[in-house]
């Protein structure tokens, strides 16, 4: 008797066995293909067994960081590749009350070539401004693990801050964030000290007869601007970095002996030859005047887009 249902257990036992087992086989038989991205139900299971406890609260939903009274965030735009981001930093506005107070700082006389770079860079340090323009580097190198990339991003982040006339002689680059707005003057010392805190060799160029101020970033021979060790970079509105060569900027002519002031001390542009090589075919597309064929305008659109040339401030 016991020896009957002991055999008739055994017997239910291998139906049940091999029941599941063809279930299992056949399951993976009908789902021979992963299609790229997606887990397997091996994996989904797996991954399920593996979370033992629920996602936390924190997992869950991301609190928005409240910032202290009076500071808002600040939203600038940007391009890097033809793809338009925004970069985002709090400004105080008690500190840019402060900097309204600062008198304007004094040029030496006379006002020459090669006296003034104590007062640029009196305008670059001064200390109040410096975790604002930390918080912005920051910002920066969230968007893109690559050094040089980050270095282009803030190129055209101040390239697109409108180009805004004022009756006092030089705001501080934290007054150019607050207001969103700026000289040439005001945005190639903002840009520069920018480049100084992401780490790059940087300059400011100041042209006497034309008035004109412009930003370097360290590079090697030959793309270096009259042999200075910085290639030249227009803060005014888009433009490549090394151009200074197109007919918006013939006006400036840059015949004249200019100031260098060292701002960063840091490393170089690495990847310059392709900013290089795409200012001069920008170049040679303009000068073949405004009627271009079909290929022509193809390049010319693609750099057009790559760099955001279009957008006037």
């Amino acid at each position: 008797m016991h020896k009957r249902i002991f055999s008739s257990l055994v017997i239910a036992a291998l139906i049940l066995l091999t029941f599941f087992s063809g279930c299992t086989s056949s399951t993976v038989r009908e789902n021979p293909v992963t299609v790229a991205g997606e887990k397997t139900p091996a994996e989904v299971h797996t991954a399920a067994e593996i979370r033992t406890t629920p996602p936390t609260a924190r997992q869950m939903t991301s609190t928005p960081a409240v910032l202290p009274a009076g500071t808002r965030e600040h939203t600038f735009a940007y391009v890097l590749n033809g793809v338009k981001g925004t970069v985002s930093v709090p400004l105080s506005d008690s500190v840019y009350a402060d900097y309204l107070k600062k008198p304007d700082l004094q040029f030496k006389s006379p006002y020459t070539a090669n006296t003034n770079s104590s007062t640029f860079l009196a305008y670059l340090d001064d200390p109040e401004q410096q975790s604002a323009i930390a918080a912005l580097t920051q910002a920066i190198q969230e968007k893109t693990p690559n050094k040089d990339d980050q270095a282009r991003i803030a190129v055209t982040l101040v390239q697109h801050i409108p180009y805004v006339n004022q009756v006092r002689q030089y705001r501080y680059p934290y007054e150019v964030l607050y207001k969103n707005e700026g000289v040439c003057g005001e945005k190639s010392m903002l840009l520069a000290l920018l480049l100084k805190h992401l780490g790059f060799g940087s300059s400011v160029f100041y042209f006497l007869p034309e008035d004109h101020m412009t930003t370097g970033i360290k590079v090697s021979s030959p793309y270096d601007f009259r042999n200075s060790g910085y290639a030249f970079i227009e803060a005014t509105e888009p433009y490549i970095i090394t151009d200074s060569t197109t007919d918006t900027l013939a006006q400036w002519k840059f015949t004249s002996t200019m100031e260098v002031t060292p701002v960063g001390t840091g490393y170089a542009l690495q990847s310059i030859a392709s900013d290089y090589n795409d200012a001069r075919q920008w170049a040679a597309l303009a000068a073949k005047g405004k009627t271009l064929s079909t290929s022509d305008y193809q390049a010319w659109q693609a750099l057009n887009t790559k760099y955001d040339l279009s957008y006037y401030t």
